[in-house]
């Protein structure tokens, strides 16, 4: 006689795990991306405070060294109300997630895929510059190189005042660099 009540216990408690299942957000994943916007260490915390503006993605882990975001999110709630019964393709997920970011922060931080190029093939390039003092100036220093074709990661420091750049240096060279900060009205030392 207790078998059969046993029986239809375990088989409500298994029934209900299964109809919870979907709430542990089975679709949830983790993707890392290459993070603009980090120009600076000041500039972490303003991340951060973006990130929580922007529903459904979450901050995994952030590796300001090699610029690198690592976020998790439920891909098909980035684009509600979902049309395709296919999950979307991971350009169209990255995309996405820029916008939102993009958005959030009015385009001061943004990802793409990232850099396929190994960090030993990378060229340093610190560039003096004179001091800027607030950090919409270095901001401003930053994006003048940041997005250049070759710049793999880009930074400002402030003691010493330099734009530090990795480059891959079979697309670019120190002063394309140099170049594009001068036509951003940044003062270069040394020159």
């Amino acid at each position: 006689m207790k078998t059969p009540l046993l029986s239809r216990r375990i088989a409500s408690v298994l029934c209900a795990l299964a109809l919870a299942v979907p709430l542990l957000h089975a679709e949830e994943q983790t993707g890392t991306y290459r993070l603009f916007g980090l120009s600076a260490p000041e500039r972490e915390a303003d991340l951060r405070e973006v990130l929580a503006k922007v529903p459904d993605v979450a901050l995994v882990s952030l590796d300001a060294a090699k610029a690198e975001v690592t976020l998790r999110f439920d891909a098909e709630k980035l684009f509600l109300p979902a049309k395709s019964k296919q999950p979307p393709a991971a350009d169209k997920v990255t995309a996405r997630l820029d916008q939102l970011i993009g958005t959030a922060s009015t385009r001061t931080f943004g990802i793409s895929e990232r850099s396929t190029v190994p960090a030993d093939k990378l060229t340093k390039v610190e560039i003096p510059i004179g001091v800027l003092d607030c950090k919409g100036c270095r901001y401003a220093a930053y994006q003048a190189v940041a997005k250049l074709d070759g710049v793999e990661r880009a930074t400002v420091s402030t003691t010493p005042s330099a734009v530090i750049a990795w480059i891959d240096a079979t697309k670019t060279k120190r002063e394309v660099l140099e170049d594009a900060l001068k036509k951003a009205r940044v003062e270069l030392k040394g020159l």
